[in-house]
């Protein structure tokens, strides 16, 4: 996951591209910043809940796992990729 300073950089480079460019943006840089940061967050959260929702599906997995007739990492993924196209979130 990214850290706050990691995404006001990302932020910052992205609307740094916008310089020299003919673009109406309609609002201050800094907001601009500020807006792509809110949804990198936004974007991050919801990934964390669906890594939260993929633990409590391979909980239910436990004894599986444990005998090793399950891969956890690659069943980890199988669930992630299923919940991420039923919520239409794009990683």
């Amino acid at each position: 996951m990214l850290t706050d300073g990691q995404m006001q950089r990302i932020a910052q480079k992205i609307t740094d591209g916008f310089e020299g460019e003919e673009v109406d943006l309609h609002h201050t840089k800094e907001e601009i910043v500020q807006e792509i940061v809110a949804v990198l967050s936004r974007n991050m959260e919801e990934e964390r809940e669906i890594n939260a929702e993929c633990d409590k599906i391979m909980d239910q997995y436990a004894r599986e796992i444990d005998r090793g007739s399950v891969d956890p990492h690659k069943m980890f993924l199988m669930i992630k990729k299923k919940l991420v196209k039923k919520k239409g979130f794009i990683l």
